[in-house]
């Protein structure tokens, strides 16, 4: 399965640079800090010394990490990415533990009691407490977000990989019942939905800019929230002082209100968006 346009990349962790450390303001770097103390110890019991984990899913006692049998002696493309295991880590205590240790998976998820389970083939599955799967839906793309009462979960879906409409964002709930949310020309992806479960916010490509827009759960028709006018020809040479840049995944996306979105837009750097002004900014110093 090609990876197009969707990343997995949260907080890459085994692979950060001194350099990149240094972009992060305090607050982030603590965190990073943090995780790795408790999952790299952990990871090597678990998987032995090869093993590294790479990618943080979610926040808080609901955390998730996923993990790499070795990290590849050569710079792998999008549509190589490595698969992963599974494991849970809570932030607040430092708690780490196996989900799954088999090397299949492309991210992973809590939702409610649950920890929803992408496999490489784009099948969704979700896990109890007691270690039962069941299919939840397939042709899942990735970019999973869960609602704050776990009874759903935004995500990206694979659409026609053949036509104009690759991927499209929708919203799948705990019967496995899929509603797609926006489909328009180009690519809809990155979907985050806000904690009172009414807006749905999502990176398009549609304009030839990747622009934030943002719809309803009831599917109303998507509204460009950035990057309105601009056109790609623009950014050669360096993208305009108005320019918002999109999040590298929806996996280090935090609602720091209903309104107000923070996410991680790449190379150490955090921004603020508000979903029903537009108005975004950089995240100097960082959440609180």
């Amino acid at each position: 399965m090609k990876k197009r346009f969707l990343t997995l990349t949260v907080l890459t962790l085994a692979a950060s640079s001194a350099m990149a450390e240094d972009r992060l303001n305090p607050s982030d770097l603590r965190r990073v800090t943090k995780a790795r103390e408790s999952l790299v110890p952990a990871v090597a019991k678990a998987f032995g010394p090869k093993a590294r984990f790479i990618h943080l899913f979610g926040q808080g006692r609901g955390m998730l990490a996923g993990v790499v049998a070795e990290i590849p002696a050569d710079a792998l493309g999008t549509d190589e990415l490595p698969l992963l295991a599974i494991m849970k880590y809570d932030e607040s205590t430092g708690a780490v533990r196996v989900v799954d240790r088999e090397f299949k998976y492309r991210e992973a998820r809590t939702v409610g009691s649950d920890v929803a389970l992408l496999d490489g083939e784009g099948t969704l599955r979700m896990r109890d407490a007691n270690g039962k799967d069941r299919v939840l839906a397939r042709g899942v793309g990735g970019d999973l977000f869960p609602t704050a009462k776990g009874d759903a979960l935004v995500a990206t879906l694979l659409m026609n990989s053949e036509g104009p409409h690759e991927t499209a964002v929708g919203i799948i709930d705990m019967n496995g019942r899929v509603k797609v949310l926006a489909d328009g020309p180009g690519v809809d992806a990155t979907p985050s939905i806000s904690p009172d479960g009414k807006t749905v916010v999502f990176v398009s490509g549609r304009t030839s800019v990747a622009s934030f827009y943002v719809t309803t759960v009831e599917g109303a028709e998507a509204k460009q929230l950035t990057n309105v006018g601009l056109e790609n020809w623009q950014l050669f040479g360096g993208p305009p002082k108005e320019f918002v840049p999109p999040p590298v995944s929806s996996h280090h996306m935090e609602w720091l209100s209903d309104d107000v979105l923070r996410y991680n837009a790449g190379g150490g750097a955090f921004w603020t968006l508000n979903v029903r002004t537009g108005h975004a900014a950089p995240d100097v110093e960082g959440a609180k």
